[in-house]
């Protein structure tokens, strides 16, 4: 996940329900016996079922655009007074500490208002060129200080991993379809390899799949709020 410069219920359909008409068990079995076999058959049609809500789920992950999103959240009256802190008026008079704690109250409080149980820690780096990444195995944000001199892409790159964070917290509570969707994306993740002589492999999947494209209009969200600042 870096980034670069209700589930709906679903009965049997008619063929299953023909496919397990004819099954019965077998003469002479004991009520422990005939019990077992019943979950059994149960179980494998459940199976079936779920197994084509995965794939119609899976269909809904790639090749998604952000026109195709409409994000429901609003950006409450504390991240408005922390988006002023990153106008440019404001900013290029900070030094890295006094940026670094603005960062921290940023990343505080949208992981509130996500709904976060736990609040992201800030990693910084400068040796690569990505923006920032979201490290789901020990929960961080890892900004690029090289970019720490264009406040309105700051913003941006920090919106958009913590919205990376938030689908990991609701892929793990699975009470959504979109946590469903975030699931099973997170499941078949495509990453760009890099080329030898430069470039990216599959990097338009990689950007066209659902996680990046939610990440990305969240951000966006962001973005424009800060015009208006």
């Amino acid at each position: 996940m870096i980034r670069f410069s209700d589930v709906s219920e679903k009965g049997t359909s008619p063929e299953k329900l023909e496919k397990h008409s004819d099954i019965k068990p077998s003469g002479g079995m004991t009520d422990q016996e005939a019990d077992a076999f019943w979950k059994a058959e149960f179980q494998k049609a459940h199976d079936e079922v779920s197994l084509d809500e995965y794939d119609a789920l899976l269909s809904e992950v790639f090749n998604r655009s952000e026109d195709e999103l409409d994000i429901d959240f609003v950006i409450g009256d504390k991240l408005v007074k922390l988006l002023d802190q990153f106008s440019t008026e404001t900013w290029e008079y900070m030094d890295d500490s006094e940026r670094e704690d603005i960062i921290s109250e940023f990343v505080s409080a949208l992981s509130e208002d996500l709904g976060l149980e736990d609040i992201p820690e800030i990693a910084v780096f400068d040796d690569d060129d990505a923006y920032g990444f979201y490290a789901p195995a020990d929960n961080t944000i890892n900004l690029n200080r090289q970019y720490f001199d264009d406040p309105v892409e700051l913003v941006n790159t920090i919106a958009h991993e913590m919205r990376h964070a938030y689908q990991e917290y609701r892929a793990g509570l699975l009470e959504t379809r979109e946590d469903a969707l975030y699931r099973v994306n997170l499941d078949n993740y495509i990453s760009p390899i890099p080329l030898p002589g430069g470039g990216w492999l599959f990097f338009t999947d990689y950007q066209d799949q659902y996680v990046e494209v939610d990440a990305r209009a969240f951000a966006n969200l962001f973005t424009e709020a800060m015009k208006y600042e």
